[in-house]
């Protein structure tokens, strides 16, 4: 089979990244041609001879008036893209196009070009950009779904979009442009890795004939667990965050939470980048000046594993509809329990007391309550994380996974 993938970063940025390079991978590794299309970007993975890159688009720059407002159409009908996507559909011959995240740098505008050539069209959903002007289903640090039933002027109205009103302006355009025109509705099938995206996406009116449930895979040749670390006694347990410095990954609630820790309880080590790095350093040195908080920056492959493994659980203190996080499965791979906040699919991976431990999300306190619970030697952390590989192992593999989604494309190629 040829399929084409489709996604606006061709490096690993987040957890659609992750995804969308590790079925490359796998699907080659089966056998089939694999193309892609993305954006042009110094941080680009190398590609193939028949890879295609449209002009880089970055909405964090400063420009010019003029500049902005061509900008902006590329948001909503991105015409490089949709004349890229259209050649690949012509000179590659018949295939399958599997969307991930196209918004805003690629724009629907894919969806078209490959439907006009008549290349059917599937997408994975990592986000609620479908339903969503601003992805996440997050207005002002709540979880908020005023914009049900296409009410997406609510966007402007709370400043959704990197808290500015001309972008939700345009983000707010591009979800009404599109509904209008039916865009979304000539995908063939929607993947959602969670049923909690699911469901909530098929609540805002999208069929459910249209929906199909297709969790992550793990490629768990990769990842190689260790025993969870022996309690010292008079040291603390080591937990580890993984992810992005923003609002709603709850960084600022689990700092709250340490604060309220004892000496010697729990020490905390963040790893990730994002805008409120700065913010959240100042935060920990506030609340917890004894050091036992430490931000160490981006970290990947072999570097991350090894940080992950050298801690006796993770923490994912999300404060929105998580969908279903790599923050969660990677600590499983490597045999690692998770505390995570009850909140969107964290819960169908995170059992209380088999996985880790649960919490309700943006609860300081509770947070607090289930981290002491981890650092007390009755946990049972060793037999926690071994279960949370056996999770992995059982629901998150890559060959049942890759096995299913080429049934979705043999149907929706008939």
């Amino acid at each position: 089979m040829h399929v084409i993938q489709v996604n606006k970063f061709h490096y690993v940025k987040g957890g659609a990244e992750r995804y969308y390079v590790d079925l490359s991978a796998a699907l080659v590794r089966a056998g089939h041609e694999v193309n892609h299309l993305a954006m042009a970007h110094p941080r680009n993975i190398p590609g193939g001879p028949l890879d295609r890159f449209v002009t880089e688009v970055d909405y964090r720059a400063h420009l010019g008036l003029r500049e902005k407002l061509r900008q902006a159409t590329r948001t909503i009908y991105n015409r490089e893209t949709a004349r890229m996507a259209g050649e690949m559909a012509r000179r590659y011959g018949p295939a399958l196009a599997h969307l991930h995240n196209i918004y805003h740098q690629l724009s629907p505008s894919v969806i078209d070009a490959f439907v006009r050539a008549g290349v059917p069209v599937v997408q994975t959903l990592h986000d609620y950009k479908l339903v969503c002007p601003a992805y996440l289903l997050l207005t002002e640090g709540v979880v908020c779904e005023r914009c049900r039933g296409g009410r997406y002027w609510q966007a402007v109205r709370h400043r959704c979009l990197l808290d500015s009103s001309a972008a939700s302006l345009v983000a707010m355009t591009e979800a009404f442009w599109h509904r209008a025109r039916g865009t979304y509705g000539r995908v063939a099938r929607f993947l959602c890795p969670s049923r909690f995206l699911l469901e909530k996406v098929a609540s805002f009116g999208v069929p459910r004939e249209r929906l199909e449930h297709l969790p992550y895979f793990v490629p768990l040749e990769r990842y190689h667990p260790a025993p969870v670390p022996e309690r010292v006694v008079g040291e603390p347990v080591t937990g580890v965050f993984v992810g992005r410095l923003s609002r709603e990954k709850g960084v600022a609630t689990l700092l709250d939470a340490m604060a309220t820790l004892p000496a010697g309880t729990v020490r905390m080590e963040i790893l990730g980048e994002g805008p409120l790095r700065g913010e959240l350093e100042e935060q920990a040195r506030r609340v917890c000046s004894d050091g036992r908080i430490r931000f160490l920056g981006y970290r990947a492959g072999d570097a991350l594993h090894d940080t992950i493994r050298s801690a006796s659980f993770a923490v994912v203190p999300s404060e929105w509809y998580e969908n279903l996080p790599y923050g969660v499965l990677e600590p499983f791979a490597l045999g690692r329990p998770v505390v995570g906040a009850r909140i969107g699919g964290i819960p169908e991976l995170v059992r209380d007391g088999e996985t880790g431990r649960l919490f309700p999300s943006g609860d300081a306190r509770a947070l607090a309550a289930a981290l002491a619970w981890m650092a007390d030697p009755q946990a049972g952390l060793a037999a926690l994380g071994e279960q949370a590989r056996r999770v992995v192992e059982r629901d998150h593999a890559e060959a049942p996974h890759l096995r299913r989604l080429l049934e979705i494309y043999a149907e929706v190629a008939r």
